[in-house]
């Protein structure tokens, strides 16, 4: 009987401290879970906070459509004061999200940007107060419904800037192909940055364009006009102006660049003192000198020992291009240059970009001179001094030891002391000077292709010359919408692994897991 109770007390002690091992494990299961549910949420926690602190959004465009540029981003990092971007579009319209999109990128860029996109339709009452605020007029719009005059407005303090919908999209159809697919010239990074710039820059800059020689105008109609870089670039804050230089003792005191772009006629001596004198008290120059040729020769141009005095050649010669893959047609004299120096203004240009010149001479750094090259032809140019050789000789030209070999070099930079004898550590102004053995590059249809760099060299160069690098404007971006074509092979391809494969491996590791669970 003793033995029978004995055995009794330990069944009950074994069924309690099983018991306990039970209430244990439970116990170690729910601490378990209770760990891995706070470390789950620790864990989601921390990764929201990560994301806040650094935002990054992709742009998995092919043409980079929403991909800010660095110049962009210079503005944006820039900003001392908050900046309000409104967008006035309806989620309707057919270009709302890419635009939508393009703007978040400046909000996720800078702290200083503030994004309020109001919707016409869905947010009527904002919209109408905001009208009146803003003095917007009414439009018709594409799909035929009645909006306002512009698409956005950057604001900053008491200073606006607005942005219309034609500075956005731009549509246009292949004429020589019905079934072309549409084509949109993203404009929108070019005004939007360009508004940015407006509101928060203080005084227009100034650029002033010497006339009298027989020099481009800024008037729009004339042959040989730079109004297509004035239109490009009026989002900038610029304010454009004519000046004489023949018979004038100083630059005026608002120009915070000179351009001499294309004279016919020579400047004289006192006017080449005019330009240097302004380089070296910090002003800014650009000279864009074609070769005139009269009688098979290169005239002077009056500024060739000005230019020497700062290191800079200005060459009596033509450029000739051998490189057929360079040439735009059979005219050796009309040429793509795709050899930029490592310069601010042309380093982004390297291996990526192409522009256009025609009827170039060389321009080139003196021996131990500090000036940068910026452009350069292929090893098969040359610069011809004899120009009688090209224009009355019927096959192609050859180069003889007279003439510049090749590499030419076809513009230069050169940061200007304001004392020739001061040492480059001297804290005194320094003017900038760029010269360049060609004009025509700023023709309209030149500076307006989106397959050529000459627009952004033209901005790119003026944002250098005039010390603001971040009114260098953004090249348009090329997007072209088309249909996805399936073969028969891709319909069995994408058969197989939506109706096959995912459900496939959907299941084996459902199997797996009900495996281990039964384990």
């Amino acid at each position: 009987m003793e033995s029978l109770q004995n055995r009794q007390n330990a069944s009950d002690s074994e069924l309690k401290a099983s018991a306990d091992r039970a209430r244990k494990n439970r116990l170690a299961i729910r601490a378990a879970f209770s760990l891995s549910t706070l470390f789950a949420v620790a864990i989601v926690l921390m990764t929201n906070y990560l994301s806040f602190r650094h935002y990054q959004r992709f742009d998995l465009t092919r043409e980079g459509l929403f991909t800010l540029s660095d110049k962009s981003k210079a503005v944006l990092r820039k900003l001392s004061t908050d900046v309000d971007i409104y967008l006035f579009m309806s989620r309707s319209e057919p270009n709302f999200v890419e635009t939508n999109e393009l703007l978040k990128r400046y909000q996720t860029s800078s702290r200083r940007i503030h994004l309020h996109a109001v919707d016409p339709d869905r947010e009527p009452a904002e919209f109408q107060v905001l009208v009146q605020r803003f003095g917007l007029g009414a439009a018709l719009l594409d799909n035929f419904e009645v909006g306002v005059d512009v698409a956005a407005v950057v604001t900053a303090g008491d200073k606006k800037w607005s942005v219309k919908r034609d500075d956005l999209l731009e549509w246009d159809m292949n004429a020589e192909d019905e079934r072309a697919s549409r084509k949109v010239n993203v404009k929108a990074e070019q005004a939007i940055t360009g508004a940015v710039v407006e509101v928060t820059s203080g005084r227009a800059t100034k650029l002033c364009l010497a006339k009298g020689h027989g020099e481009w105008t800024i008037e729009a109609g004339d042959e040989r006009t730079l109004e297509s870089l004035k239109e490009a670039l009026k989002h900038d804050n610029l304010e454009w102006e004519a000046i004489e230089t023949l018979g004038k003792k100083r630059i005026p005191k608002g120009c915070d660049a000179v351009f001499v772009v294309g004279p016919t006629r020579a400047f004289a001596k006192d006017e080449a003192e005019l330009l240097a004198h302004y380089l070296r008290e910090g002003g800014n120059l650009l000279l864009a000198l074609d070769p005139v040729i009269e009688r098979d020769e290169i005239q002077k141009t009056g500024l060739e020992e000005m230019a020497r005095g700062f290191g800079i050649a200005i060459d009596s010669n033509l450029v000739i291009e051998l490189n057929r893959d360079h040439l735009v047609s059979t005219n050796p004299i009309e040429f793509l240059v795709t050899q930029f120096g490592d310069h601010t203004t042309t380093r982004v240009l390297q291996n990526r970009a192409r522009v256009f010149l025609a009827l170039a001479r060389s321009i080139r750094p003196l021996e131990a001179s500090e000036a940068e090259i910026l452009l350069r032809s292929t090893a098969e140019a040359f610069g011809e001094k004899e120009i009688s050789r090209v224009q009355n000789q019927a096959e192609q030209p050859k180069r003889d030891e007279s003439d510049i070999k090749g590499p030419v070099s076809l513009a230069v930079a050169k940061s200007v002391l304001a004392d020739p004898e001061a040492s480059p550590a001297d804290d005194k102004p320094r003017g900038r000077l760029v010269v360049i053995g060609d004009s025509d590059w700023l023709r309209g249809e030149l500076l307006n292709s989106p397959e050529l760099a000459n627009y952004h060299l033209a901005s790119a160069w003026t944002g250098w010359l005039t010390e603001r690098e971040a009114l260098i404007a953004i090249p348009a971006k090329k997007a072209k919408s088309g249909s996805v074509i399936f073969t028969q092979a891709d319909l069995s391809g994408l058969f197989f692994k939506l109706i096959v494969l995912l459900p496939g491996v959907v299941f084996v590791f459902g199997f797996a897991v009900w495996l281990n669970r039964r384990s």
